[in-house]
């Protein structure tokens, strides 16, 4: 298996500064550290916009369709502890996991990438018998079916 290149904030655990202003000088992984601060994310080059056909990427233009990163809260830790978290991300959508969660997470999607590595070649098997229709058929259609819904709407029964 390939080793993959990991940025200067992975390879050394104590180094979560990302998001930090350069002038931040704090360990936010030291024990009495304090607030929070997370690790650079690791994240997909695809954007969420570029696939999303809901249209509710448009709110967060910019983001990476999946993303991950470290974070530690610690702010009071004698009041509140401190804890380390894998926010897994989907476009606007943050999942906050234990490391133990994020485990299986890893492993729930390696199942998936053989699953969705069938589905893709499914796919394109199927999609050689694709075709564009006709765009004058397609207008017709579109006018005739408007006419249905006007005689639906001013029938009598509907204004019961």
């Amino acid at each position: 298996m390939a080793r993959i290149p990991r940025s200067p904030e992975t390879r050394n655990p104590r180094s979560l500064r990302w998001g930090c202003p350069p002038w931040c000088v704090n360990d936010h992984a030291a024990p009495c550290a304090s607030e929070w601060h997370s690790a650079f994310p690791a994240q997909t080059k695809l954007q969420d916009a570029a696939i999303d056909s809901s249209g509710y990427s448009g709110n967060g233009d910019g983001l990476p369709w999946l993303s991950a990163q470290v974070v530690v809260s610690n702010d009071k830790p004698q009041a509140y502890g401190r804890r380390t978290q894998v926010w897994l991300g989907y476009g606007l959508h943050v999942g906050e996991l234990s490391p133990a969660e994020a485990r299986g997470a890893l492993e729930e999607m390696r199942g998936f990438v053989n699953r969705l590595e069938h589905v893709v070649k499914q796919a394109e098997e199927i999609a050689r018998d694709d075709f564009e229709g006709d765009p004058e058929i397609a207008r017709l259609d579109r006018e005739a079916e408007g006419r249905r819904i006007q005689v639906i709407r001013s029938s009598p029964e509907r204004a019961a």
